[in-house]
């Protein structure tokens, strides 16, 4: 199973799930939501918040 990681967009405070485990690799990606490269990790997303990022939808 893929770990997935929680970041936080610095520009606009947004939260999203990344498969990226390293603030400077993060650093090249652009925020979805405002465009800006200011993404910083803030933790390993648990186990319960990775299931549902799949449940349900369809």
């Amino acid at each position: 199973m893929m770990d997935y990681n929680r970041c936080v967009c610095q520009e606009c405070g947004s939260h999203f799930a990344t498969i990226l485990d390293n603030d400077t690799d993060l650093l090249n990606e652009p925020c979805p939501k405002c465009g800006k490269k200011m993404l910083k990790l803030s933790g390993a997303l648990s186990f319960s918040e990775v299931s549902s990022l799949f449940r349900g939808g369809g």
